[in-house]
């Protein structure tokens, strides 16, 4: 993980305790005052409730106010949550604080620029890794003469106009991304999976495959058994693989391209 990846992940944990310590406060502006006292007798707990810090007894709580402490034994806990997030919060804060431009990897990106040829750095830019994995040369599927041709914006023939909305999709996000690409499964050999596509916030691959015939059941067949491939090899449903599927009543929408992209992509 990159140090950008590494600070998106800090970031979403900070706003994570941010919500739990709004949530939690707003709960304990309706809790009732005073605090709960727990009694525990054979296999009976008996409630008492402690409106009074010098009152170390308390008031019984009976079976019909057993809301009341409940509602107690939440606040306890609502308050001990809040302590607790605002201590990871912290520790959170002082770390995000110490990524400064002179971190590791922003060191290494101006190093490498400013010394150019000397030197080979020790990490890529975003950019340069993106554009190093997009020209790596790979081997494709082949097309047959009497299969219809649709040219994505990149001048790339792809197989259907679902895999045009796809490929355009991701070249207007700019996500770098290989159709067709070969991808050797263990006890099978090569598939092609539709696109082979590039996370660069995690620098981690995804293969990304459509299934444009759900109405057909011979290909929903052979498509289970491919998705079981995938499996096999470690390529699971949400973790490196990423999939869309239509019939031809319910053709595949832009929308949810767009929502894939967001969701495994940037």
């Amino acid at each position: 993980m990159n140090d950008s990846a590494f600070i998106q992940c800090l970031k979403d944990r900070q706003a994570f305790l941010e919500t739990i310590i709004a949530e939690k406060n707003s709960s304990l502006n309706t809790s009732p005052p005073g605090k709960l006292r727990i009694i525990r007798r054979g296999r009976q707990n008996y409630y008492y409730h402690r409106k009074d810090p010098k009152d170390t007894n308390g008031t019984y709580i009976p079976r019909k106010d057993f809301g009341l402490a409940q509602a107690l034994a939440q606040k306890e806990y609502d308050q001990k949550i809040i302590q607790a997030a605002k201590d990871d919060l912290k520790h959170i804060q002082n770390l995000l604080q110490k990524f400064s431009k002179h971190n590791f990897e922003s060191c290494s990106y101006a190093l490498s620029k400013f010394y150019g040829d000397l030197i080979e750095p020790a990490v890529l830019s975003d950019e340069e890794f993106a554009e190093q994995w997009q020209n790596m040369p790979y081997q494709k599927k082949r097309y047959w003469d009497d299969q219809k041709e649709f040219f994505t914006n990149r001048e790339e023939r792809v197989r259907s106009k679902s895999e045009l909305l796809i490929a355009n999709a991701l070249d207007q996000r700019n996500i770098p991304y290989r159709y067709e690409c070969a991808c050797n499964l263990r006890g099978f050999g090569p598939v092609y999976p539709d696109f082979t596509v590039l996370n660069l916030r995690l620098r981690k691959v995804f293969l990304w495959e459509h299934l444009g015939m759900m109405d057909d059941p011979e290909y929903v067949i052979k498509a289970m058994r491919k998705l079981s491939l995938y499996e096999n090899n470690g390529y699971y449903l949400g973790d490196r693989l990423i999939l869309t599927h239509e019939t031809s009543q319910e053709p595949l929408k832009s929308k949810l391209i767009d929502k894939m992209i967001d969701t495994f992509l940037i």
